[in-house]
């Protein structure tokens, strides 16, 4: 009872607690999530520098918006707009699209903007005094050296400087050519160029002192061109950035600029340049006349790395607090300029991109090469398994047709053998059956003799003596007629045929109708119309016994019956005897079928134990079988299965 007590107590405590702290966090859980899903997304803007189908713009805008989807949905939306400034130059489109951005933000609040050129930062930087997204952190992927000075340390502002691996190109391009006396510098004329010459000034300082620089600015295309034909030996050539007008005021890009420059070089160039530079030199050259190689911004890796800062300025850091770092860039080399000028590929830093790059005969078919030959040698190795198989094949069927000669040799000679052990088996039960049965025909006979002629003058037991003799030489006969019975089916050549099933055990019946007209059995017969494939002699031979059997076990039962029935398979055909009979114990149902064997006395049940043994080895000889299932005092059902 106390234990009891205190377990009520637990449950009527425990329990309630446990579903309240369970309620609590479930309810802490679902105020987490609704607090999230209430709370508005970030919005980070991204401003482009030429409109929307130019190809850097592309690739950046695309990788841009993939490297957002690593924060969790819904949680950022991203906006692009574009400068134009490329189609639309001037003060006033300048002031025009200030004012577009202006009432098109009025109403949505921008948490970052990236700036993605020098002339982006440029729109905003200038227009932040104007309210064009006021105290909005900005990124920017710019070519300006020492932003951070330039704009004081508590500007909110950070990002990637590209265009700036000088040291680093001319760092390799001296290792590749290690007897270089001259540098050649080549930037261009307009204002954002000049920016980069004095990047690129302070950067090769510490190079002067190794080789002679020169920086060739302020120059046309046609005096750059003239240059380029009259270089000095053991001299190259590394161009910063170049953008220049023609006499049409149209601004020439600095890929446009550096394609009939390099056609013209008598020295190897290296540039530093973005990737859509690569591009526009693989629609323009020809073996040996481009550049060698020089480091690459691509829009993809500056995407992804601006996608990563801005993602951290929206989750609550400060701009200024987040270093700007240089762009990623990869090293880039044209494969015909290095066998042009003899540079090792080994040489090359890790990691390096070659395009251009002419594949030998097996560099470009390296794979359908291997294939054809492990093809051949899949085949050739076929052909060889299927020759060996062949002759293989070949020797065996030689030795199986040795074998078949010799195993039929060997069949006939004990085939002859057999047959004439069987004519000697034969002749010998012939023989022993007429030696027995003459002596028992005399035995027999004068048996008859003395009961006719001297009956009188015997007494009770000497006819008792002569009535023994007369039975046991009945019970001879029939053991040698079974014995007879069982040598002919042993040794006989059996005929199987198509047999019907019912006419068989209906002959059968009738003979023993006639036989047992003095005990009234009664006999059923149930048999479908079937045909079998059975030796006539020996189906009727165990049918017989079966019901010879069936006669003898009913005789002290009150109403004998005797039943014949049949069921089949596909296969085969089932025969059964029943009978109400004394039955036996199923224990003996194998014992039953073997030669001699007995379960009554002669007392009780005359008999010679061969029938049931005939049954069995005449179902053998058809391809049948044989057996019984039995109740002491229940009678016996004796079946035989047979091939249809």
């Amino acid at each position: 009872m106390k234990f009891g007590s205190t377990s009520a107590i637990v449950r009527n405590r425990v329990i309630p607690a446990l579903v309240l702290l369970a309620g609590a966090v479930i309810s802490l859980l679902a105020s987490s999530v609704l607090a999230q899903q209430s709370s508005p997304p970030k919005r980070i803007l991204v401003l482009d520098w030429y409109d929307k189908d130019y190809p850097w713009n592309l690739k950046f805008d695309r990788a841009f918006h993939t490297a957002l989807q690593e924060a969790p949905e819904g949680s950022v939306e991203h906006y692009v707009e574009y400068l134009d400034s490329n189609r639309f130059p001037g003060e006033n489109q300048s002031l025009l699209l200030r004012d577009f951005l202006r009432r098109r933000y009025a109403d949505r609040s921008i948490d970052v903007v990236v700036a993605n050129s020098d002339a982006s930062l440029d729109f905003l930087l200038k227009n932040k005094s104007d309210f064009l997204f006021p105290g909005v952190p900005v990124v920017c992927i710019a070519a300006r050296y020492r932003l951070r000075e330039q704009l004081g340390r508590t500007v909110n502002l950070t990002g990637l400087i590209n265009l700036n691996a000088h040291r680093k190109t001319l760092d390799l391009a001296l290792r590749l050519h290690p007897r270089t006396e001259q540098v050649f510098v080549i930037s261009g004329t307009l204002e954002h160029d000049k920016r980069l010459e004095i990047q690129a000034r302070e950067s090769l300082q510490e190079f002067e002192g190794r080789v002679q620089i020169t920086y060739l600015t302020d120059l046309s295309l046609e005096q750059l061109l003239a240059n380029m034909k009259s270089l000095p030996p053991r001299s190259i050539v590394l161009h910063v950035w170049q953008q220049s007008q023609n006499e049409e005021g149209k601004i020439l890009e600095s890929a446009e600029m550096l394609a009939p420059i390099a056609r013209s070089a008598t020295v190897p160039i290296y540039a530093m340049a973005l990737q859509r530079t690569w591009n526009l030199l693989a629609e323009e050259q020809t073996a040996g006349s481009g550049i060698v190689g020089g480091f690459v911004t691509t829009p993809e890796a500056c995407a992804a790395r601006a996608a990563q800062i801005a993602l951290r300025i929206s989750n609550g850091e400060r701009a200024q607090d987040i270093p700007i770092e240089n762009a990623p860039t990869v090293a880039m080399f044209d494969w015909r300029e290095l066998r042009r000028w003899g540079i090792n590929e080994d040489e090359l830093p890790p990691g390096s991109i070659l395009r251009f790059k002419e594949l030998t005969f097996w560099q470009q078919n390296k794979a359908r090469i291997i294939g054809v030959l492990a093809l051949i040698g899949v085949q050739a190795s076929l052909i060889a398994i299927l020759l060996i198989e062949r002759r293989r094949r070949q020797r065996a069927r030689e030795s199986l047709d040795r074998l078949n000669a010799e195993l039929e040799r060997r069949v006939a000679r004990r085939t002859a053998d057999l047959d004439a052990k069987t004519r000697e088996l034969e002749s010998f039960s012939y023989s022993v059956a007429h030696d027995l049965k003459a002596p028992l025909r005399g035995i027999d006979g004068y048996a008859r003799l003395l009961q006719e002629d001297y009956a009188d003058k015997l007494d009770d037991e000497g006819r008792s003596f002569l009535e023994t003799i007369q039975a046991s030489s009945d019970d001879m006969r029939r053991l040698i007629e079974e014995l007879l019975s069982y040598s002919y089916i042993e040794g006989s050549r059996m005929k199987p045929d198509r047999l019907e099933l019912f006419p068989l055990v209906e002959a059968v019946v009738e003979q023993k109708k006639h036989e047992t007209a003095a005990r009234s059995v009664e006999f059923v017969v149930d048999v479908d119309v079937i045909s079998v494939v059975a030796d006539a002699s020996g189906l009727t031979q165990a049918l017989r016994n079966y019901v010879d059997n069936a006669i003898k076990f009913t005789r002290d039962t009150a109403n004998p019956r005797i039943e014949i029935g049949s069921a089949e398979t596909t296969k085969n055909c089932r025969l059964w005897v029943r009978d109400n009979g004394v039955g036996f114990d199923m224990k003996y149902r194998e014992r039953i079928f073997d030669m001699f064997q007995r379960l009554h006395s002669e007392e009780e049940f005359t008999g010679t134990g061969v029938g049931l043994a005939i049954v069995r080895k005449a179902m053998e000889r058809i391809g049948g079988r044989a057996w019984a299932e039995s109740e002491p005092g229940k009678g016996s059902t004796f079946y035989l299965e047979i091939p249809k």
